[in-house]
């Protein structure tokens, strides 16, 4: 199954603003004006790994970008930082419309199990899905209009935009590059003692 999500948008936004470097302590990344904490990543991560282990699937079988705590911290980012872009621009997302989402692509339980392959820990698939669903909306708005060229443009427009909300990440987990993506290094981004498996 195929679901028709602007994922490519999300992160294509994310890589031209990322970057390491100092940062507060008690932090994973800051993103615009919001912090994402050590301990947020750390509970998301601990939930995305329950979540594989309930539908058994092992972190090397998945192609994550870098290793699995690096994976699940950019999909916080991503959210992150297309919530605030939204909110800028005033889009917004009802729960209806993530319920209609579910509804055409076989459920909340199918479309979960999708997002879970991209690093998307369950505590978090609605508001990636909303900022998904937004940024679709957004392009729409700043491209004026629904036609591919129009998307194209608007797209084009939320990656400029998308400068004006810097993230940085805490080198603690890695070192991103604009272009790259993580950098592979084994010190960074180890999963959490008890889980010996390791991605990237």
């Amino acid at each position: 199954m195929k679901l028709k999500l602007a994922a490519v948008a999300v992160a294509t936004g994310l890589a031209l603003t990322a970057c390491s470097g100092p940062i507060e302590a008690g932090s994973a990344a800051t993103v615009g004006d919001h912090r994402i904490t050590t301990d947020t990543l750390e509970k998301n991560v601990a939930e995305y790994q329950k979540a594989l282990e309930a539908a058994k699937v092992a972190p090397d079988q998945l192609q994550l970008p870098g290793t699995l705590t690096q994976a699940v911290l950019l999909q916080l980012a991503n959210i992150s930082q297309f919530t605030q872009l939204e909110a800028q621009n005033g889009i917004s997302v009802t729960e209806g419309e993530v319920a209609a989402f579910y509804a055409k692509n076989n459920g909340q339980a199918a479309v979960d199990q999708i997002l879970l392959q991209r690093g998307v820990a369950p505590g978090a698939t609605r508001d990636w899905l909303k900022v998904s669903i937004g940024s679709e909306k957004l392009a729409a708005k700043l491209g004026g209009g629904s036609s591919e060229q129009q998307l194209a443009d608007g797209q084009a427009k939320i990656n400029e935009l998308a400068g004006q909300i810097p993230v940085v990440f805490s080198p603690r987990y890695g070192k991103f590059d604009p272009q790259q993506g993580w950098l592979p290094n084994d010190r960074f981004g180890a999963p959490p003692a008890g889980n010996g498996a390791a991605a990237g």
